[in-house]
């Protein structure tokens, strides 16, 4: 388990704290020939220097938003407990609550059972956020997240069917789980370091089309002390950070 760490800004590097600052700099050249090949920089050395800025990151978090569907307990858990990483016995622990309270019937609970991939490698066991403001996916980037309870690892195996998409979609209310998220948790693979060192060159001048917005998923459980706020639609910061007052289809 993580407890609570600094919080870096990731738009604004000024802010940085002075070891990550002192860090990027002392590999400032490096890094800038590894981006434009000016002097071709060995890889071992690039790669030296990308793994020691990981270890400098290790201390620290930064602040994402996981966009799903949620019941009134559900958050209320969450906002107590903090987040667990998701499996099909997870999945079906919720399902049995919402049919305990009579959200589905024993029917549908079934087959929401039955159906889903919630065990599926390529997702159990990892929650996703991003960590840039969520209006910048637009409707067609997060607007499923919204519409059905239980998350993609549900509603991608029902979302077509009649009977069971209107069934999560009529559960629980858009939410935005909105958590200062520690490094530490997320994936070491995930890329936040290359983010960060094309956002310092950035700063520094430097001009780029590459990507500077980060998505990860943590792969450890992001205790309670993390979760900053769950904001839930209609509330106006839900409305100001996913722009869905916009959207072709409205949330409901």
């Amino acid at each position: 388990m993580l407890t609570t760490a600094t919080v870096i800004d990731l738009e604004a590097p000024d802010s940085w704290p002075g070891d990550l600052r002192t860090y990027l700099s002392k590999h400032h050249a490096l890094f800038l020939d590894w981006a434009t090949g000016a002097t071709h920089v060995p890889a071992s050395a690039y790669d030296r220097a990308i793994y020691g800025l990981r270890d400098v990151l290790q201390q620290y978090a930064i602040t994402g938003w996981h966009c799903t569907r949620l019941t009134p307990a559900e958050m209320a858990t969450i906002t107590a407990d903090g987040m667990q990483l998701p499996d099909a016995a997870m999945l079906s622990r919720r399902i049995d609550a919402l049919q305990g309270a009579g959200l589905v019937t024993d029917a549908i609970a079934e087959r929401l059972k039955a159906d889903n991939l919630a065990d599926a490698r390529s997702r159990a066991g990892m929650v996703w956020f991003c960590f840039f403001q969520p209006r910048t996916g637009g409707e067609s980037g997060i607007g499923r997240f919204f519409r059905f309870w239980g998350g993609e690892a549900l509603y991608v195996c029902h979302e077509r069917d009649p009977q069971t998409a209107a069934a999560i979609g009529s559960v629980g209310v858009p939410c935005l789980i909105e958590a200062d998220v520690p490094i530490a948790s997320l994936e070491p693979d995930g890329g936040l370091s290359f983010k960060i060192v094309r956002r310092f060159l950035i700063s520094r001048g430097y001009q780029t089309r590459e990507p500077v917005d980060h998505e990860d998923r943590i792969k450890l459980p992001l205790l309670a002390e993390h979760i900053r706020r769950i904001i839930s639609f209609p509330d106006a910061g839900f409305l100001t950070l996913t722009g869905c007052a916009g959207w072709r289809t409205p949330l409901g």
